[in-house]
Order: structure tokens, then C-alpha cells, then sequence
């Protein structure tokens, strides 16, 4: 699933060449991939690209607004002639004839560019809404972990009275946006902290740790563009990000600790699968 640094990614690439280009067309290929009408934003010009957590809001003329997610397997891709621009899953829609099988939604602009939502498992989502509507829908999240106003007065006092471990409280998007499985779990190992760890067993120190340790993955993980952790295509151009090369624990079962040597292990928490050093996260 593209996380926080992906989404990131893709939003900064896609501001780069769409700000300012007028839909001509909006065809939607998938009904469940696409809410709201079409000819809402027909002739209607980008003019601004933002993100929120993990998802992507396009902001047009008359306060209306395209927010999208791409869930587990989504895809945004600009193509311009032999120019591809965006990211998401990594799959070989990177590189090959679109539209593909796995299109969902495809904007067509005036200048005869176009942008391609794909999207495998059709789990994600764009949204036509209004600007009141995506304020709602944001007032619903916890503030992004970039966000100056997690602190770690923020942190204690939602953590003191939680006894659920602290990898699926941090991961809780009510409790803090952006956080996702592969940040969490080299959050936790650049902080020494079990992700098995009772909420409310974190002293005070141990939360000042946790807050930076997951700045510090995330911040690296948005300078890197990302992790592209399925290897056929790490090294497409403009679309792969290089997180996956300075991963700590995530997907390395066996390998090293960065911090201690001994062997990474792996186990589930909260259905997902969780990488962790039992000897020096404690």
C-alpha cells in the first residue's frame, strides 16, 4: 500500500505538470473507483494539488474539489508523449500501454495530456466534493505525524489509558495521519520500543524517542520518494522512490538489526505482518 512518503511523492510529481491544465473529459471506466458527476468539473481548471494523510486533493475552480485514495494498489500516472509522471503501487502499468486493464478513471486534458487513476484490487477512490464536504471528511483524522501539533503532551494523553499494543496506536489514522505499516515498524526499531508494548507502558522519554524516531523515518522516507519494495521496478525512472534501500527491519525477517545484530523476527499484530528486534526493542 502506498504510504505517507509515497503519497507525498506522487502529489509533489503531479503538481509539477498538472497545476494549471483544464479537463476536457473525465471518462469513468470502473463505477465503484468514481463518486460524484462528471460534468461538475468538465472545463474546469487544477489549481492547486495538496495532500492530506494518505490522501491526494486536487483543488479546482468553485470550491470543488477530486479527493483520492489509493488504498492498496492504486495508481496515478500523467502521460505526456514518452513522459510518465506519478507513482503508487508499483506494478508493470508503470511502464506499459495505457489505458490498461486496471483503469479505472482517466482525465483528459485540453492540451491532450492525460491522467490515469489505475487501480488492481479497486479498492481506492476519487470523490468529486465540495470544499465544506472534504473538511469533513479530514476532521475525522488525527493530525499528520509532520504535523507541529503532535507533540508529546498529544501523545501522553492519548496513550495513558490505551492498552492495545503500540504499533496499531500509532497506526490508528484517528490518532495520528500518515503512519504506515513500513514506517511503523522502523519507527519503532530506530526507538528501541516493542511494537507488542502496552500504549500505556511508554514513560514520557520513551514517547520523545517514539515522536522523533517516526519524524525522522518519514522525513527520510519523503526525501527518498518512497519505498518500492517489489524489485521488477525500482528503477523506473521519475516514478520509483529508494526507501526500500535503507530499510531497518521492515520485510527483513532473519537479517540483522541495524541496532544490536541479532535477527530480525516477524509476527502479526493487529492482522498485519510486524518485523521487530526482540533483543534490543523492549
Amino acid at each position: 500500500m502506498p504510504e505517507l512518503p509515497e503519497v507525498e511523492t506522487v502529489t509533489r510529481q503531479l503538481a509539477k505538470v498538472i497545476i494549471g491544465k483544464k479537463i476536457q473529459k473525465i471518462e469513468v471506466l470502473k463505477v465503484k473507483s468514481w463518486h460524484g458527476d462528471v460534468r461538475a468539473l468538465e472545463g474546469s481548471v487544477v489549481r492547486k494539488i495538496s495532500r492530506r494523510a494518505k490522501m491526494i486533493r486536487f483543488h479546482f475552480d468553485k470550491k470543488m474539489n477530486v479527493l483520492i485514495h489509493l488504498k492498496m494498489s492504486g495508481q496515478l500516472i500523467y502521460v505526456e508523449g514518452q513522459k510518465r509522471v506519478g507513482g503508487g503501487h508499483p506494478s508493470a502499468d508503470w511502464v506499459n500501454a495505457l489505458p490498461s486493464s486496471h483503469t479505472r478513471v482517466i482525465f483528459t486534458f485540453s492540451d491532450g495530456t492525460h491522467l490515469f487513476f489505475n487501480d488492481q484490487r479497486i479498492f481506492g477512490w476519487m470523490k468529486v466534493m465540495s470544499d465544506e464536504e472534504v473538511e469533513k471528511e479530514f476532521a475525522k483524522l488525527g493530525p499528520d505525524i509532520t504535523d507541529p501539533k503532535i507533540t508529546v503532551e498529544y501523545l501522553a494523553e492519548r496513550f495513558t489509558k490505551r492498552n492495545i499494543p503500540v504499533k496499531q496506536l500509532i497506526m490508528d489514522s484517528a490518532i495520528i495521519a500518515g503512519v504506515g505499516n513500513i514506517y511503523a515498524c522502523d519507527a519503532l526499531n530506530l526507538a528501541r520500543i516493542s511494537p507488542k508494548r502496552p500504549a500505556k507502558t511508554l514513560s514520557r522519554k520513551e514517547l520523545q524517542t517514539l515522536l522523533k524516531s517516526m519524524r525522522t523515518v518519514i522525513d527520510l522516507g519523503i526525501k527518498l520518494g518512497g519505498a518500492t519494495v517489489h524489485g521488477k521496478y525500482v528503477h523506473v525512472s521519475g516514478l520509483s522512490g529508494s526507501y526500500q534501500n535503507v530499510l531497518r527491519v521492515y520485510n527483513k525477517k532473519g537479517e540483522s538489526c541495524p541496532n544490536c545484530g541479532h535477527a530480525i523476527q516477524k509476527i502479526t499484530l493487529g492482522g498485519r505482518g510486524t518485523f521487530y528486534c526482540s533483543h534490543c526493542q523492549k
